[in-house]
């Protein structure tokens, strides 16, 4: 596994020809695709999909994006698209993969890989029936604070890791848009799940999942998800709709690493960045997605470039394996499952 986002090119050829991005699903986080793909040198969005044609319109003409669908195989057939990025809700993403593999077109597809093994698993076939470059957005792995980590790790800094906790709570008026459709683990939770074996180095072999409930939805807002790894070590992350809407920032996040030679903290982006204003306290992001001229930056530009790079070489990405994806959701899936009989699941 390379342990840097340089290494990692050099799976990559350096860019040669201008790609043209397509982007499925246009709300919050789709918009930010635009943005970050319009920051790439060698990359055009050529294309924007919406179900809702206002929405469409109203994204390609504010990027000053030349085409613009409400149909999703339109665009993926549309001979001036040469890609597609895909951030449809956590629960709809089967069909747009399914046919960005059938139109031949490479793809990059929002976490989590889908939101049961099923679906995950139509994805997977369809991907590797058609051969198509794909690679899911685990964006965690593109944040340099924790690529650091896994170097740190892999180069004997810290010694054997004991002990791994993450939280990755949102806004408690959240929660009504996520969890009458995904549950915590899958929503949020398979971010950490995954950050934690890639650091680790080791598999999960035991999962128990604990859920709470203040909210009346379909899915817990309240869960914890704890892991047992091969190497003896455990795995803590919480997650869940537990932050005050007054919160300065869109989610309360961190990592803490405990190993034999290094204790490691990783806080929410812009913890030490914050602004009093007379609109009152932020703490503007300035890791994940931080706007610059209006533009997306930082680990989503890099993940979406290192994609980009990927579709010219022709090969598939390394930095975050397909296998690795369905892993992560796996196991996800196996701590809800846990949580419901109340009984630890090996994994």
């Amino acid at each position: 596994m390379p342990k840097t986002l340089i290494e990692a090119t050099t799976y990559c050829v350096t860019m040669v020809r201008t790609v043209r991005f397509g982007v499925i699903g246009l709300g919050d986080f789709g918009e930010r695709h635009v943005q970050a793909l319009r920051t790439i040198t060698g990359v055009d969005v050529v294309a924007v999909c919406s179900r809702t044609r206002s929405r469409a319109e109203e994204v390609a003409r504010l990027y000053g994006v030349k085409k613009w669908f409400t149909d999703r195989e339109k665009l993926v057939r549309d001979d001036e698209v040469d890609a597609v990025t895909i951030a449809t809700a956590d629960d709809d993403h089967v069909e747009p993969t399914i046919l960005a593999a059938e139109a031949g077109k490479p793809a990059l597809l929002e976490k989590p890989l889908a939101t049961t093994i099923n679906d995950a698993d139509k994805i997977i076939e369809a991907v590797k029936r058609h051969g198509i470059i794909f690679m899911v957005g685990h964006i965690l792995r593109f944040d340099r604070r924790y690529r650091l980590v896994k170097q740190m790790h892999e180069g004997g800094e810290t010694g054997k890791i004991a002990s791994m906790y993450a939280r990755r709570a949102g806004r408690q008026r959240a929660a009504g848009i996520f969890l009458n459709r995904v549950s915590p683990p899958i929503q949020a939770g398979v971010h950490d799940i995954d950050i934690m074996r890639w650091i680790n180095g080791a598999e999960v072999i035991q999962v128990s999942g604990f859920a709470a409930r203040r909210l009346e939805y379909r899915f817990p807002d309240i869960f914890w998800t704890v892991m047992r790894f091969k190497n003896g070590a455990l795995g803590i992350v919480e997650n869940g709709f537990l932050v005050s809407d007054s919160y300065p920032h869109f989610i309360d996040s961190q990592l803490t690493v405990m190993a034999d030679d290094a204790t490691i903290h990783i806080y929410t982006p812009g913890e030490f960045f914050t602004v009093y204003s007379k609109r009152g306290v932020d703490k503007p992001d300035v890791t994940y997605w931080p706007k610059m001229d209006g533009y997306a930056e930082g680990a989503l530009r890099d993940e979406l470039e290192y994609f980009a790079k990927c579709v010219i070489s022709g090969e598939q990405p390394k930095l975050v394996p397909l296998e690795d994806a369905r892993r992560a959701l796996e196991i996800a899936v196996k701590a809800m499952e846990s949580s419901e009989k109340g009984t630890p699941i090996e994994v």
